[in-house]
């Protein structure tokens, strides 16, 4: 299942952007989706949420902006 080896790069990089930055908490996490990705969104909010438990981004908010494009990516974080 290419969707979940797209989605634990995604984690991956948000905490390592997330070191870089010396965050103590991860509060919102912005991504875009492309339509064509056929990741369903329910379930990378969850996957996201489930995998971000006991870390600095756990509770966070996630808002999906919609692409045209075959992407999952993350745009920014915001972070204390």
């Amino acid at each position: 299942m290419h969707e979940m080896h797209l989605i634990k790069n995604l984690i991956a990089d948000l905490f390592k952007h997330a070191k870089q930055q010396e965050a103590k908490k991860i509060c919102k996490i912005y991504l875009r989706m492309g339509t064509f990705t056929e990741i369903n969104e329910e379930i990378l909010r969850h996957y996201i949420a489930e995998h971000s438990k006991g870390t600095i981004a756990e509770g966070a908010e996630v808002t999906i902006e919609p692409s045209q494009t075959r992407e999952i990516r993350l745009v920014s974080f915001d972070c204390e």
